[in-house]
């Protein structure tokens, strides 16, 4: 009878074992599948405003063709940097390319300081303020998206998340926005000119 009572407590031990760890891996997994959805979503929203400045890139262009016709390669290297974005097959090569944009667009803002009539033009005005007021959006959902994408990686990283994240399926991320490294050299001033 006492050997009867003790199966029975080893069993009832194992089921208990089991049940916890039933429990996590099921609470891991469902966590693991909302932050998956909220990178993609955060993504999503990154896209959003990307395509804003997209749809903007064209009018700007127009308008600036007008005053600028021999600072074709500027606005060429605009136009091929869109061309890039809108045909990026996944996220990795949509990042590169919109990486390609920010490096594209400096010399755009800069032709405002050299043609004085273009910056009296209401049109090229209020195009550029709603540039500019895309791109601080941008800079802000990207910082969200990159944010959203590091509380993913780290939960799925973390002990016992990590066997469970191997287990479901769920792999660490490197999908991250970063800075272009063209922009880590300061410009430099000459006032002398």
């Amino acid at each position: 009878m006492k050997a009867l009572w003790i199966v029975l407590g080893v069993v009832g031990l194992m089921l208990v074992v089991l049940l916890l760890i039933g429990g996590s891996y099921i609470g891991a997994k469902n966590t693991m599948v909302q932050k998956n959805e909220a990178v993609t979503q955060a993504y999503a929203q990154v896209d959003v405003v990307q395509q804003r400045r997209l749809d903007l890139i064209p009018n700007l262009v127009a308008s600036v063709k007008g005053y600028v016709a021999e600072e074709s390669t500027v606005l060429t290297n605009i136009a091929n940097a869109r061309a890039a974005i809108t045909s990026a097959p996944d996220r990795a090569s949509s990042i590169q390319a919109n990486a390609k944009m920010d490096v594209a667009l400096g010399p755009f803002f800069r032709l405002q300081e050299q043609y004085p009539n273009l910056k009296g033009n209401e049109q090229f005005i209020r195009l550029t303020d709603e540039l500019a007021g895309t791109e601080n959006r941008i800079a802000v959902e990207r910082q969200r998206y990159n944010r959203t994408l590091e509380d993913y990686n780290v939960y799925i990283r973390q002990f016992p998340n990590s066997i469970w994240a191997n287990f479901a399926g769920f792999h660490y991320r490197d999908e991250y926005f970063k800075g272009n490294p063209e922009n880590s050299t300061a410009p430099k001033v000459d006032f002398s000119k």
